[in-house]
């Protein structure tokens, strides 16, 4: 029974993922659900983010960041913001006064003093558009 719930987990976090996740033999890989998402002002995505560890750093607390610069009115929160976790969520907020275009950000995890981020592109369609 065990071993038939670990597989479904293992088979259910593959096929979120949509990629064939493959653990690192050194240090750690930050890996998103999602490497594109679109938003509209005044709103907020959630996607996951996954640290897999090598056998080095499997005690390591992981904590959750943004290494690329600050853009004015989106931030980034997690759920959890640290701990000894493999998967936490990020919730991108976009205030309703950021410009539409198109946004990079580099989610972050710092395990042992090293820090390793996933590009996320963000498009931010047009206030007008959400109102159709």
């Amino acid at each position: 029974m065990k071993t038939t719930l670990t597989l479904i987990f293992v088979l259910a976090a593959l096929l979120t993922f949509g990629q064939t996740l493959e653990v690192p033999r050194t240090e750690f890989k930050v890996d998103v659900s999602e490497n594109h998402l679109s938003v509209k002002p005044g709103e907020n995505k959630q996607i996951n983010v996954l640290v897999l560890r090598s056998k080095g750093y499997g005690r390591a607390a992981a904590s959750f960041g943004l290494m690329s610069p600050a853009v004015p009115g989106i931030a980034v929160s997690y759920s959890p913001e640290s701990g000894l976790v493999d998967t936490t969520v990020a919730t991108i907020t976009v205030d309703s006064n950021v410009p539409a275009g198109d946004y990079s950000l580099v989610l972050s995890a710092t395990l042992n003093h090293k820090k390793k981020g996933a590009i996320v592109k963000l498009s931010v369609g047009s206030s007008a558009v959400a109102a159709n």
